[in-house]
């Protein structure tokens, strides 16, 4: 975990660590092309295209830790994990992420006090390239990945998506939705309700 100011003051990035819980791989290079699994036709992103493994990436004002990938994993497929958080209170949960067709589902946000929260999110489908959720374009590549070639012109879209926690308390935990076609590749949560993204406008 690491905490970075925010673009105005009081509000604070928390990055949340993802590494432990890696457990598919979406992203290939044209050497292994096979290990594909971001679908259930095994095509992946073009890793060139996108950041080196465990490096900190900015996207819209929004400062994430990107994935030590590894042989087995890249990303979190989303299968009901819990996330340790610091405990305190948020304003919004930021990802990046990618779906297999439109996926809307529910993430889960527990409190100290015992509450937990259902909280929507949507995260548009990464052929598609139309923002169904009101998501912003993260990374937008040039072509895709197959098992066994790569289609040029053909572009694949990660997405930048936040979800609010409007409860009033600390929160410990957040539990990721159960639905295998949507993949997570980085976490940042948010607090200060008056924070702005860097060009000045609220994502």
């Amino acid at each position: 975990m690491r905490t970075l100011p925010g673009t105005t003051s009081p509000p604070e990035f928390c990055l949340i660590g993802i590494d432990d819980l890696l457990n598919n791989r979406a992203t290939t290079s044209v050497a292994d092309l096979e290990h594909g699994r971001l679908n259930a036709w095994g095509n992946s992103f073009p890793a060139e295209e996108l950041p080196e493994p465990g490096t900190l990436v900015e996207v819209a004002g929004i400062p994430f830790q990107w994935a030590n990938a590894h042989a087995e994993g890249d990303n979190v497929r989303c299968e009901g994990q819990l996330i340790d958080i610091p405990s305190r209170q948020y304003d919004w949960i930021y990802l990046l992420a990618a779906s297999e067709r439109r996926g809307d589902s529910t993430l889960w946000a527990h409190y100290e006090d015992g509450h937990s929260d259902p909280l929507r999110v949507g995260v548009s489908d990464f052929l598609d390239g139309t923002p169904a959720f009101g998501e912003v374009p993260a990374f937008r590549t040039r072509r895709m990945h197959y098992p066994h070639h790569v289609q040029q012109g053909l572009p694949t879209t990660m997405w930048l998506t936040r979800v609010g926690m409007p409860r009033a308390g600390s929160a410990r935990a957040l539990r990721l939705p159960r639905s295998v076609a949507l993949h997570v590749f980085a976490v940042t949560l948010l607090t200060g309700t008056d924070a702005r993204l860097a060009e000045g406008t609220a994502i």
